[in-house]
C-alpha cells in the first residue's frame, strides 16, 4: 500500500520560559491494531455441559493478525437452559474464555441468545432472563475490562430483538416484557459498559422521549447515556432492515438524524446484510465510508455478509473501512516546557486531529510520561478523550502537570501514554492506543514518543507561566458574526449563527 505522508504545520504560542514545539507526521493509511475499534468475527456457539462451547478452541495467537482485529464478536447460544439455571460449569467456562481474551490481548462484543434458527422463535421467558442475568452479574463485572459493549441480546433469534415468542414476534416495539428485559439488563451490567440495542425505537419508546443525547448528558453514566445501538443489516435497503423505522415510515430520516447525533456519545456497529442485491448496488456500496461517518462506527463484522465485504476487499475498500473505522488519532503538534525544577510544573499543549469516524466511548487514562532509561514518571492528564469528536475535528491536550519533587536531575524524554483504565490491563501494551503517526509508537511499552525532552534541573524555574491560548482551535469571528470555531471539554465545534456543529455537520442540540 503506498504511503502517503501529511506533514503538519508548526503552531506558534508564547510562553514565559523556554519551550519546544514539535510538528508531526500524520500516517494516513498503516493498518494497525488499536483497541475497541475496527473489525470483528463472530464466535458462536450453543452451550452445553456436555459439549461446552469454549472461546478459547476457536482462538490462538494469530487470531485477527490478517486484518489487525482486537475485538471478537462472542455470541453464547444458552437455549440449553431456558428454564434452568446456568450450571457452576457453564459459569466458570465463561471466566476462563474471558481469561483467553486477556492472554492474547484482545477484547469481545458480548451477546447472549436462545435460539439461531428462525424456525425455532422460542425464548426464555422474563423471569428467565432476569435470573440468569443474575447469574451473569459477577462475572460480567469481573471481566468488565475484556468487554467492550454488551448487545442486548436474550430476546429473539440470534438475541437480536425480532422473531420471538415471548417478546412480540417481529416488531421493534417495546412491549411489556421487552420492558421488563431493559430493566433486567440495567440492573445486573456493570455501571460503566454500554448495552447496545437493535433499533432505535427500543430506546425512544423505553425512555419515552426521542431527544438524542446532548453533550451535557454524553458519558454521564445515566441508563439514557449508556443505551447505543447495533445494525445487523447495514446498506440494505429497507431501511436497514427495520434500524431506521418508525410508526409510519420503514426509513425515517428523523431516526438517521437520531442516530447520527446519538453515537456522538453511544457506541455503533454490527454487520452488513447477507443477500440483498440493493447492499451489493453500486449506489449503496460506494456508501460505506459515508455511512461509517456519519453514524459514527466503531466495529463491523468481517466475514458477514461475505457478498458485501467480498466486494470490500476485492476492491480495497475494505482497507479503507479499517483505516478509518472507530478512532485514529493523529499527532498534529506538541509545544512542550523544556526546562523544570523538582516539583515544579510543566505546560504541555498537543494538539490531536481524530480522523476516524468514531469518537472513543469507554474512559481512558491518559498521561504524560518522563523516561531516563530506568527511571520512568508518569504524570497524570485532565484530558476526556472521549470527547474528542471524529471525522477530522482538531481536538487539544492543554494542561499544566507537576513533576514529582523527588525525581532526580537529568534528560527526560517525553511520551504520551493512553493506557486502559482498568487496572487488570493498565500496564499490557496491546490494549494501549497507538496514534497514527511515523515513527511515534513504541510496542513494548504501549507509550508514543512525543520527540521531546525535559531537562529536570534544580536551576529551573518552577512556575512555567500560563498556559498557551489555543489560538489553531479557536477564532475571533464566532463572537461577532456566529460563524466560526469553539472549543468546549478540549474538543472543536464549528458555530454557525449560534449553533454548534461537529466537523462533519451534525448539529449538537
Amino acid at each position: 500500500m503506498k504511503r502517503i505522508l501529511l506533514a503538519c504545520m508548526m503552531v506558534s504560542v508564547a510562553v514565559a520560559v523556554s519551550a519546544s514545539t514539535v510538528t508531526y507526521t500524520a500516517d494516513n493509511t498503516s493498518i494497525f491494531p488499536n483497541p475497541e475499534r475496527g473489525f470483528t468475527e463472530e464466535l458462536n456457539g450453543k452451550v452445553s455441559v456436555k459439549s461446552p462451547y469454549r472461546v478459547k478452541n476457536h482462538i490462538d495467537s494469530n487470531w485477527g493478525k490478517k486484518d489487525c482485529m482486537t475485538m471478537p464478536v462472542v455470541l453464547y447460544n444458552f437455549g440449553n437452559f431456558k428454564s434452568q439455571d446456568l450450571p457452576d460449569e457453564i459459569l466458570a467456562g465463561f471466566d476462563e474464555d474471558m481469561q483467553e481474551l486477556r492472554n492474547f490481548g484482545l477484547k469481545c462484543v458480548l451477546r447472549f441468545a436462545y435460539t439461531e434458527r428462525e424456525s425455532d422463535k422460542v425464548d426464555a421467558t422474563p423471569e428467565w432472563v432476569q435470573r440468569h442475568l443474575e447469574q451473569l452479574k459477577p462475572h460480567l463485572a469481573a471481566n468488565a475490562d475484556v468487554i467492550y459493549v454488551l448487545e442486548a441480546g436474550f430476546v429473539g433469534v440470534w438475541g437480536e430483538w425480532y422473531y420471538s415468542q415471548n417478546y412480540g414476534n417481529e416488531t421493534q416495539h417495546v412491549t411489556a416484557n421487552r420492558r421488563k428485559v431493559i430493566g433486567y439488563l440495567f440492573d445486573n451490567v456493570p455501571a460503566e459498559m454500554f448495552i447496545l440495542f437493535r433499533y432505535p425505537m427500543i430506546k425512544t419508546e423505553y425512555l419515552g422521549d426521542s431527544r438524542p443525547l446532548t453533550s451535557a448528558e454524553g458519558f454521564s453514566g445515566s441508563v439514557r447515556a449508556r443505551m447505543g445501538c447495533h445494525n445487523d443489516a447495514f446498506l440494505h435497503n429497507w431501511g436497514n432492515m427495520g434500524t431506521y423505522a418508525s410508526d409510519d415510515n420503514s426509513d425515517d430520516p428523523a431516526v438517521r438524524q437520531y442516530i447520527a447525533t446519538e453515537t456522538l456519545y453511544v457506541p455503533n456497529g454490527g454487520e452488513t446484510n447477507i443477500d440483498d442485491d440493493d447492499a451489493l448496488a453500486e449506489r449503496r456500496y460506494t456508501q460505506a465510508p459515508s455511512e461509517m461517518s456519519k453514524y459514527h462506527w466503531s466495529f463491523c463484522g468481517s466475514t458477514y455478509a461475505t457478498p458485501v465485504t467480498g466486494r470490500w476487499r476485492s476492491s480495497g475498500l475494505f482497507d479503507t473501512l479499517n483505516v478509518y473505522m472507530g478512532y485514529r488519532y493523529n499527532l498534529l503538534d506538541g509545544h512542550y516546557t523544556d526546562q523544570v525544577a523538582p516539583g515544579g510544573k510543566m505546560n504541555v499543549t498537543i494538539r490531536v486531529r481524530n480522523a476516524g469516524y468514531a469518537p472513543l466511548y469507554n474512559a481512558r487514562k491518559a498521561y504524560i510520561v518522563l523516561k531516563n532509561g530506568s527511571k520512568t514518571y508518569s504524570l497524570p492528564l485532565t484530558a476526556d478523550l472521549r470527547r474528542w469528536l471524529p471525522n477530522g475535528a482538531k481536538n487539544a491536550i492543554n494542561e499544566q502537570v507537576a513533576v514529582p519533587s523527588d525525581i532526580p536531575e537529568g534528560t527526560y524524554q517525553l511520551y504520551l501514554h493512553l493506557p486502559d483504565i482498568h487496572a487488570s490491563i493498565a500496564q499490557d501494551p496491546r490494549y494501549a492506543i497507538r496514534l497514527a503517526n511515523e515513527g511515534v509508537w513504541d510496542s513494548a511499552t504501549g507509550m508514543n514518543d512525543l520527540g521531546a525532552t525535559v531537562t529536570v534541573s534544580s536551576d529551573a524555574p518552577k512556575d512555567p507561566g500560563a498556559l498557551p491560548e489555543m489560538t489553531a482551535l479557536t477564532t475571533t469571528t464566532a463572537a461577532t458574526t456566529g460563524v466560526g470555531k469553539i472549543v468546549e471539554n478540549n474538543a472543536m465545534y464549528i458555530l454557525r449563527n449560534g449553533v454548534r456543529y461537529t466537523a462533519d455537520g451534525m448539529r449538537i442540540q
